[in-house]
């Protein structure tokens, strides 16, 4: 069944403002004399992380109790399942840059999508420190801090400026990806923010002309999925497969590379 087409745009509110209060909660931590453990695939957590995901999950809950919740940190809260095909899906990740965050670097964003049984519909990063928020809802354009973005195949003045492509790169190089990453390294110049959704987010504002990922897990990648593809730009799996559709309350918390480009000149460019 169809999805009301007002839904997304109502959605992406709700991630809008859950990510605010998920950004609030991390922001009152920052600086600040954190416990910090490390989980079973050996990365870091935070009271912090968890306590901004408690912040998201309640904001949402106040308007839409019966949806569900896939979340980086796994929590009695946020383990819900549903077998009713017409479920609206949270995908969350409160603190993306957690590593960052403890060591008092202010590269870090709370990421909210919202999503259908199969597709990710909606979504908000907010990037903490400068205040930011970049949204998206299918159909209904994406925006930066309420302003709107131009579609990323649309021509733009930077375009004509000399000098490589400004690409994102993941910290860690996995074999599904080595190739790629070395061609951009050499094609492009290299930037990594230490934050997946930031890498996104930057791709749809023109801050960067493309992003790859490498062990990004689906609430890294969601709600920049939703600005890319809003804006006619490129994220698709390293081996070009989609990336949605998918069964979301079947995921297996795997990890999910992605490539994100600008545009087809981008990715030319890129190749040379």
């Amino acid at each position: 069944m169809p999805l009301p087409r007002d839904l997304p745009q109502a959605l992406r509110h709700i991630a809008e403002s859950a990510a605010r209060e998920g950004g609030r909660v991390a922001r009152e931590a920052f600086g600040s004399d954190l416990n910090v453990e490390r989980k079973a695939d050996g990365s870091e957590v935070t009271p912090a992380d968890l306590a901004a995901q408690t912040a998201v999950i309640r904001h949402i809950r106040t308007v839409r109790p019966h949806d569900c919740f896939l979340t980086e940190e796994e929590t009695a809260d946020s383990s819900l399942s549903t077998a009713d095909p017409g479920a609206i899906w949270w995908i969350i990740d409160p603190i993306d840059g957690t590593r960052n965050f403890i060591r008092g670097v202010p590269l870090f964003a709370c990421s909210v999508a919202a999503c259908s049984s199969s597709s990710a519909i909606a979504g908000a990063i907010y990037w903490v420190s400068q205040d930011t928020m970049y949204s998206a809802a299918l159909g209904h354009g994406a925006t930066c801090n309420a302003r709107a973005l131009l579609p990323l195949d649309a021509g733009r003045a930077r375009d004509g400026r000399s000098g490589r492509p400004v690409v994102g790169v993941p910290s860690s190089i996995s074999d599904e990806i080595r190739d790629t990453a070395l061609r951009w390294i050499d094609n492009g110049v290299v930037r990594n923010l230490g934050s997946t959704a930031l890498h996104l987010a930057l791709v749809a504002a023109g801050g960067m002309d493309a992003a790859l990922c490498s062990d990004s897990k689906l609430w890294d990648i969601a709600a920049g999925w939703v600005l890319i593809t809003e804006l006619r730009g490129r994220i698709h799996h390293p081996s070009g497969g989609a990336i949605f559709p998918r069964e979301i309350s079947l995921y297996d918390r795997s990890c999910t590379p992605c490539v994100a480009i600008r545009d087809e000149r981008v990715a030319a460019r890129l190749q040379n």
